[in-house]
């Protein structure tokens, strides 16, 4: 009944961002900043609506239990607003941080991760 596995059978598990780090060249620098940077973002920003979605459904679960009671009606009252506006600045955020993307002609990491800045001109 037990069958050895065999080392070669298993894939290694390998960075995203950094693969084969000895051929990497200096030129290439830009688009692994990119690709960081860009993961780093994502990362900040699906964390801070998670944790606004979180809060928001503590404070709905509050509301419910709050039974008639008004000082816990009013907490559970104001953690619902507040999640609402971190959901709100939450994807404000994101919003400013893709024109400012665009602004400078850099292209997000999904559409092809160019690295080119762009310097706008008034002409």
């Amino acid at each position: 009944m037990n069958h050895p596995i065999l080392l070669a059978q298993i894939s290694p598990i390998t960075n995203p961002v950094i693969t084969n780090i000895a051929q990497r060249t200096p030129d290439e620098a830009p688009v692994v900043f990119a690709k960081f940077f860009a993961a780093l973002v994502g990362l900040l920003l699906t964390g801070a609506t998670l944790f606004a979605l979180i809060q928001l459904f503590i404070g709905a679960l509050q509301w419910i239990a709050s039974s008639g009671d008004k000082t816990a009606l009013e907490n559970a009252r104001e953690r619902i607003i507040q999640a609402i506006v971190g959901l709100v600045i939450t994807f404000a955020v994101w919003s400013i941080y893709l024109i400012i993307l665009q602004f400078l002609g850099i292209s997000p990491i999904g559409t092809g991760g160019s690295f080119n800045i762009v310097i706008p001109s008034l002409l």
